[in-house]
């Protein structure tokens, strides 16, 4: 009887990787590791230890637990080897005027699912998570905000390069010639 099953698992590139579970029963007890359906030679243990991964062992993994009175097979463990995203298109700086929208972007890539989380001045901003930050009627009181978002996705998260915000006013005349 599996008393746990192997649970999925994302991975860096270099990382290592456990997979395990625990059986009951009369013994004694035995143990298969699988990749893909196909027996994995050598590993007859109630753990398999995967070190320094690389995308060749992305894949499913189950185990056969037997005894002389039958056996059972663990549920397939899922493991997704990638890397952090990168960003490839920072957020730049902005000069605006008093009441003129602005916008923010960013470009990343890499394993997906990739989510995006803006921040001002390392707060996070509400509901804002896309690719682009768009602001709308800005005032001097948003004058030297900086702006960056966070990057993540399975394997892991990093943050943009900060952009600055500059508001100021645009000329006036105060005397004609």
């Amino acid at each position: 009887v599996l008393v746990s099953q192997p649970a999925d698992a994302n991975a860096t590139t270099g990382d290592n990787v456990t997979f395990s579970v625990d059986a009951n029963g009369t013994g004694p007890i035995s143990y298969q590791w699988q990749k893909n359906g196909s027996n994995l030679d050598g590993s007859t243990a109630s753990s398999l230890m995967l070190t320094a991964v690389d995308a060749t062992d992305a894949g499913a993994y189950r185990v056969l637990v037997s005894s002389p009175f039958g056996s059972v097979t663990s549920r397939s463990a899922t493991l997704s080897v990638g890397g952090p995203p990168v960003v490839t298109n920072h957020p730049a700086d902005v000069n605006a005027t008093v009441g003129t929208n602005v916008s923010f972007d960013v470009n990343a890539t890499g394993n997906g699912p990739i989510t995006y989380q803006w921040q001002r001045n390392g707060v996070d901003i509400n509901g804002s998570t896309g690719t682009n930050l768009s602001l709308t009627n800005v005032q001097l009181a948003d004058d030297n905000s900086t702006y960056q978002v966070v990057v993540t996705n399975p394997f892991g998260s990093l943050a943009s390069n900060a952009a600055t915000l500059t508001v100021g006013t645009a000329p006036v005349l105060v005397s004609q010639p």
